[in-house]
């Protein structure tokens, strides 16, 4: 398997998982394309269109949306979602908004591939990659008590304990938090 940072180069991989496979057993979630985040949408989003791909491609395009793809045989299995805090406005509305945070907004992991470490791995790619660039907190929003696979798109709170990060409430809100 081969993880790969989100960029331009890569949105045609990105929009085929999201497109064919991502959501293949979740038919509810296929139009989300990880744009649930960056709601209220970004003011220079000058488009009045309700599809939200489209929202996606320019996020993408214009390098707002950051995250990561866990490659396996040249297709996507696996996205996480994560960027700095502050430009996610979803999660602007309780913490610290600094530079120095960054925020884990979602998970999904092909079907087939599920319960095979795929998620682990992508979280520890984040966790290197942020100690590289001097980010002091990661932060991620876990279902605590999600009963299914979908409940846990925020990543398994187990997964978040088993490399280091702690339970907080914040404004009432519970998040867990990795301090580097």
């Amino acid at each position: 398997m081969i993880i790969k940072a989100m960029k331009k180069e890569n949105t045609s991989d990105w929009f085929d998982f999201f497109d064919n496979r991502a959501f293949s057993d979740h038919q509810d979630w296929k139009g989300c394309y990880c744009t649930g985040p960056f709601m209220p949408r970004l003011k220079d989003y000058d488009s009045k269109s309700p599809i939200r791909k489209e929202y996606a491609k320019w996020l993408i395009e214009n390098g707002v949306m950051k995250g990561y793809l866990a490659y396996e045989n040249g297709k996507v299995i696996g996205w996480c979602n994560v960027n700095i805090k502050s430009a996610l406005p979803k999660y602007n509305d309780f913490s610290d908004k600094s530079e120095n945070v960054i925020s884990i907004a979602c998970f999904m992991v092909q079907k087939e591939y599920r319960r095979k470490g795929i998620a682990q791995k992508l979280l520890k790619r984040i966790i290197k990659d942020a100690q590289g660039k001097g980010i002091k907190i990661i932060e991620a929003y876990p279902r605590i008590k999600a009963q299914t696979e979908y409940g846990n798109f925020h990543g398994a709170y187990s997964m978040y304990e088993k490399n280091g990060f702690v339970s907080e409430k914040i404004n009432g809100v519970e998040i867990v938090r990795k301090y580097l």
